[in-house]
């Protein structure tokens, strides 16, 4: 007799695009990224940095709390007005990131900001996304999510 498996209810858990939600940076590490230079023909590589986030409470219900939700961006602090890591960075700690000023990751990780969720399509399968963390958010209201408003 072969292997038997039973058929289980499963419920989606897909965060839906464009939910927004608060999540605590849970990690910063970085991913080398290997690719041929299309202009040139020969190998080249650069740095992704991955920002990987822990929902902590969300408007959707109980059942998103302490899922992971990755985010990158190139590996470059720049002042550049469209850098991902400037803005995340300065929307983390609440203040604007001067050009010279060093940041220390272990000084991200740990805090909270509300994350809004993208969807991209796999390239091999089109009936499945891939979330991520489209934008990073300063916290809104003086309220927990899960909270109703104060009026």
């Amino acid at each position: 007799m072969g292997f038997q498996f039973q058929t289980e209810e499963q419920v989606d858990l897909t965060l839906p695009e464009d939910s927004i939600h608060r999540a605590q940076l849970d990690e910063l590490k970085t991913r080398e990224v290997q690719f041929t230079n299309r202009n040139t023909g020969q190998p080249d590589s650069f740095t992704k940095l991955e920002w990987w986030w822990k929902i902590t409470s969300s408007t959707l219900g109980d059942q998103y709390i302490g899922r992971k939700v990755k985010g990158e961006c190139d590996a470059k602090l720049t002042s550049h007005p469209g850098n991902k890591f400037r803005v995340w960075a300065e929307t983390l700690l609440g203040r604007q990131i001067p050009v010279g000023m060093v940041i220390d990751t272990d000084d991200l990780v740990g805090l909270q900001a509300d994350i809004s969720i993208g969807h991209r399509p796999d390239r091999k399968d089109a009936s499945r996304v891939w979330e991520f963390v489209d934008e990073v958010l300063p916290i809104s209201g003086g309220f927990e999510l899960s909270d109703e408003p104060p009026f």
